[in-house]
């Protein structure tokens, strides 16, 4: 088959030689010899197609398969050497038969062919081995990137993967494709450079799409729980017009020093800003927990990021940490009853045996629960839920504490006690359902400040309920006082002056004068007539144009807010800025709490802390691998 294709090759291809000025070909020597005899006439450049014919191959060449056919270049069948394209000349190329293969030039123009053919089958055969070698660059990618996505060590590829992907092939599809399966690239070091350059190409992705963003926000937190690193996380929101949608991502994971100012932290972030040509100008918003470092008027992070972006950023305290100080605040008599509880939870929980003990003790009571959950001081565990099991099984955990001589068997045989467990258990499991409507991602001012409020009004709903010795919104605490002769009105009374104080530091912790909805309603549905909105004379023109238009009105039921007002930009260009520098400000950290705490969790977290693992883990872009392969070769 290779020689067909060759003697096709040979004999039929044409090719074009330009600007030569003469030819030593054989064919021409009669033409040259009548010139000889003619005046001398002024050189000029010629253009002529010339059929290749047999008279190359005598001195050992062909034309390179992969030159072009305007520009043909020659190749040596010997050596392989190609040739430029002014050399097409049978004088320069029988010179290169002389000069480097002296011992070859009478050969038979047989040995020539057979020469050809034998690259042309080499040629073919590279560039299938070429291929093969492609999609197995391909696959150790395909690999490495659902490693780091899956938060696995790196030597799984190695040491699992492979192993059993070369047996399953095998067995599947013969040996041969097992054979194929062993030479992909997956050592240790090698998923660890994929995953860097797979990182690499994401973070290029995203700096490109933030910029054409224009508008982005960014919301930042730092933990030192994990390996005894500190780590500064920070999330970025922006506009993906590909999609027509905001996305939100990781931007960086820096590893800092654990004593840090604002001012230093600011300089890290800045570094970062600076080194991807991003603008601060273009920052609507940044989203921290409030610690001292971060929101310091005349030090921290807000006063200076305030000092480059010229006051265009709005700074929002998270939500859910707002939540969880206003919940923290307690009686002294009912924190004491938390206290103790979180006591009896770790007197069980710690001890594997007593943990096992307490599970078959429940068992052959037939109890509903058989286990306790893990008491932990972090806002992510459920107080409600660990209060609520702790009292539902305050029967078997009182006889198992008595099996075991412990005092804290005592606070079950007091009936305000339990009253007042059963109370917290019901409180801290209606503020964990807030908790857990504040938490995901996609989540605006609006949606938020919505949620609270309902809370809020729900708090003053129950405080107006237990002025008249209405329980029912307190299903443990209602159970328990009407199986019980204890006179409840002490306890009563400590729970209206706890649900008075918890509405008050809601009110403290959300104060009306920081609603951002006043004003901005007409973002959320613009086809409804509001009041006192914030806008200028023409932004107030172009919102009546924009809700008078119908087929605006159709698109608006069947895309959410953020999607109709990107596709607003060509026609009210003013108007989408404006509604994006309310949509896009993160309102809570909730991005940054949920990936510390996956690496907390991670059995992997030292190779996480990398950065380039933790990006592809969290990252909903999808790497260029065609592109990263293709500069492979």
């Amino acid at each position: 088959m290779c020689g067909e294709k060759h003697k096709k090759h040979c004999l039929f291809l044409k090719i074009t030689v330009i600007q030569i000025f003469h030819s030593d070909s054989p064919m021409l020597n009669e033409k040259n010899d009548a010139e000889l005899d003619s005046p001398p006439a002024k050189k000029k450049r010629m253009g002529f197609f010339q059929t290749y014919d047999i008279e190359y191959l005598k001195v050992g060449f062909i034309i390179c398969p992969g030159s072009k056919e305007s520009l043909p270049r020659p190749q040596c069948v010997i050596c392989g050497e190609i040739l430029s394209s002014e050399n097409m000349k049978p004088a320069n190329l029988s010179y290169h038969l002389k000069t480097k293969h002296s011992e070859l030039e009478n050969k038979p123009v047989d040995f020539f062919e057979q020469k050809s053919l034998e690259m042309d089958c080499q040629n073919s055969s590279l560039k299938k081995c070429l291929l093969v070698e492609k999609s197995l660059v391909k696959a150790s990618y395909l690999i490495a990137f659902q490693i780091a996505a899956s938060k696995k060590p790196f030597s799984i590829a190695e040491e699992l993967i492979k192993p059993y992907l070369v047996e399953m092939c095998s067995e599947v599809l013969g040996s041969s494709a097992g054979d194929k399966m062993k030479t992909i690239p997956l050592s240790n070091n090698t998923i660890g450079h994929r995953i860097d350059e797979l990182s690499a190409d994401i973070e290029d992705q995203l700096i490109q799409k933030v910029r054409e963003s224009k508008w982005f926000a960014l919301q930042i937190d730092e933990s030192s729980e994990i390996s005894n690193v500190t780590l500064l996380l920070c999330y970025i929101r922006f506009i993906d017009y590909d999609c027509s949608d905001i996305k939100e991502e990781l931007l960086f994971c820096i590893e800092m020093p654990s004593q840090i100012t604002g001012l230093e932290i600011f300089e890290l972030i800045n570094k970062y800003i600076d080194s991807k040509s991003l603008n601060w100008k273009h920052c609507v918003g940044l989203c921290t927990d409030g610690a001292a470092s971060m929101t310091g008027r005349c030090s921290g992070l807000r006063a200076k990021i305030q000092e480059v972006a010229m006051n265009t950023v709005a700074f929002t305290h998270c939500f859910i940490h707002r939540e969880h100080l206003a919940a923290e605040n307690l009686s002294p008599c009912l924190h004491k009853i938390l206290l103790q509880s979180a006591q009896i939870l770790s007197f069980i929980k710690s001890n594997a045996l007593n943990s096992r003990m307490l599970t078959i003790l429940c068992e052959e009571m037939g109890s509903e629960h058989v286990n306790l959950p893990l008491h932990a001081e972090v806002r992510w565990i459920s107080r409600g839920r660990t209060l609520t099991r702790l009292f539902e099984l305050r029967h078997e955990i009182e006889i198992f504490l008595n099996q075991k001589d412990s005092d804290l068997a005592k606070y079950f045989h007091d009936e305000e006690w339990v009253a007042k467990l059963a109370y917290l258990s019901d409180i801290f499991s209606l503020i964990n359902e807030l908790n857990l409507s504040l938490q995901g991602t996609m989540t605006t001012f609006f949606t938020l400040y919505n949620k609270v409020d309902v809370f809020k009004k729900k708090l003053k709903m129950w405080l107006k309920r237990t002025q008249e010795n209405d329980y029912d919104v307190f299903p443990s605490f209602s159970e328990f006082s009407n199986s019980s002769d204890l006179n409840m009105r002490s306890i009563t009374s400590i729970i209206f002056e706890h649900l008075e104080g918890l509405s008050q530091m809601f009110d403290d912790c959300y104060p009306p004068e920081e609603d951002l909805r006043s004003g901005n309603l007409w973002i959320i549905n613009p086809f409804m007539n509001h009041q006192n909105n914030n806008l200028t004379d023409f932004e107030e023109e172009k919102l009546i144009q924009l809700s008078s238009d119908l087929g605006l009105q159709s698109v608006f039921k069947s895309v959410s807010v953020t999607q109709f007002w990107i596709n607003a930009k060509t026609s009210y260009p003013e108007l989408h800025e404006k509604a994006m520098k309310f949509l896009l400000p993160f309102s809570s950290i909730y991005l940054c709490d949920a990936t510390f705490s996956a690496l907390t969790e991670s059995k992997q977290k030292n190779l996480l802390v990398s950065g380039p693992a933790l990006r592809l883990a969290v990252t909903s872009l999808i790497p260029r691998i065609e592109k990263l392969v293709k500069e492979k070769e």
